[in-house]
């Protein structure tokens, strides 16, 4: 089924192709500069005059925003003897919105000139399949990152675990049907105690350590569970982002999560795995707000999560939705019912991812300084 669904949504031989293209209002926002600015440079010299449609319009392409960047020397992520911010966006409980979220994040970072790299932690390998790999192609791949965590294999080198994406400036770590063996040998260690089980706990952040400087952004998508790769992710994270849906039972399952989390801090520096946060930020996910019950609840969420909850929420739409169900996120999908409603639905994750970009500029000496100034541009 998942097969035929694709070859309707892409293309004939199975695959997604990334077609976005950007008029010059909205790629020189997305490079921080103003239209004229663009013009003026292209007028110069600097920048090779864009692609035109048959009806003259002009365009860019993604590709042709990373040029533009390089050639006007405009940086944006952070320097090279910086770290890369390792976000995990995690909860407990399945249906939240997790990977969803992992996956728009992702592609709105890449539009802003960031080089990300998605981890995909949970066997049900969901944010994998919206980047265009199936899961069962990896079945007799050594190279994966049930492999590499498995302390029962050899497999050691991390950076051979990464795939390419659609977006140039994405990598992905895939899931694959192996995690969850890995999952059942790293539980094993229990049985050994000691160093076998801090290896154990380390083993995705040793992994992470060695890629950290190859990227600005990595994104980790765990399981809805704590168990062994639930606490890897949170180990090896330096900041997280926590979804919760304004619905009583998710917001009930979250304010366990929350309590949880110092338990299992305890739990890895017990083991000699220190956790330092950079930062946490609870995001509402799939609000809407004709709903009285969950206006209740934002008003319940402002008040426990205070100085924690992103001042918006990300509204619930037909259009996310959609897209989803085509395997895209909304920054590569076309509207699917009035040009209005999506332009509501992309600019209210422009609105609240570049809150999460914010706190994420926050964690580079390079950039924290800056982090208010230079954020924040809808795409």
């Amino acid at each position: 089924m998942r097969d035929h669904i694709k070859t309707i949504v892409f293309r004939p031989d199975n695959h997604k192709t990334l077609d976005i293209s950007f008029g010059p209002t909205v790629a020189a926002e997305l490079i921080g500069r103003t239209p004229e600015a663009l013009a003026k440079a292209e007028a110069k010299g600097r920048l090779p005059q864009p692609k035109q449609q048959a009806n003259g319009r002009r365009y860019y392409t993604l590709e042709d925003l990373t040029h533009i960047r390089e050639a006007l020397g405009i940086h944006v992520g952070k320097q090279p003897d910086e770290d890369a911010v390792v976000l995990a966006v995690q909860n407990f409980k399945g249906g939240v919105g997790k990977s969803t979220i992992t996956k728009h994040l992702a592609d709105y970072l890449a539009l802003h000139g960031y080089r990300v790299l998605v981890i995909d932690c949970d066997p049900q390998a969901s944010t994998t399949t919206m980047f265009d790999i199936q899961p069962e192609t990896l079945i007799d791949d050594e190279q994966t990152l049930g492999a590499f965590l498995s302390p029962r294999s050899t497999f050691s080198d991390f950076s051979q675990t990464i795939r390419d994406t659609p977006w140039p400036t994405i990598k992905i770590v895939p899931s694959s049907l192996g995690l969850q063996d890995a999952e059942w040998d790293l539980t094993a260690t229990l049985r050994e105690g000691g160093q076998a089980v801090r290896e154990g706990l380390q083993a995705l952040r040793i992994g992470i350590a060695s890629v950290t400087k190859d990227f600005d952004v990595i994104l980790l998508d765990p399981p809805p569970a704590m168990g062994f790769l639930g606490l890897n992710v949170m180990a090896a994270a330096t900041g997280l982002l926590i979804p919760v849906p304004a619905r009583q039972l998710d917001y009930l399952s979250t304010i366990h999560f929350m309590d949880t989390i110092a338990d299992n801090i305890e739990i890895l520096e017990e083991n000699g795995t220190p956790v330092d946060y950079g930062f946490i930020r609870v995001v509402c996910s799939a609000f809407s707000p004709s709903k009285p019950g969950e206006n209740d609840m934002w008003r319940i969420m402002q008040a426990t999560y205070a100085g924690l909850l992103l001042g918006q929420p990300i509204l619930a739409s037909e259009e996310i939705k959609n897209a989803t169900q085509a395997f895209r996120s909304i920054y590569e999908s076309k509207p699917s019912a009035s040009h209005q409603t999506y332009t509501r639905c992309r600019d209210n994750l422009d609105a609240v991812f570049a809150e999460v970009e914010q706190q994420i500029r926050q964690q580079w000496p390079s950039t924290s300084l800056t982090a208010d100034s230079s954020v924040g541009v809808a795409a």
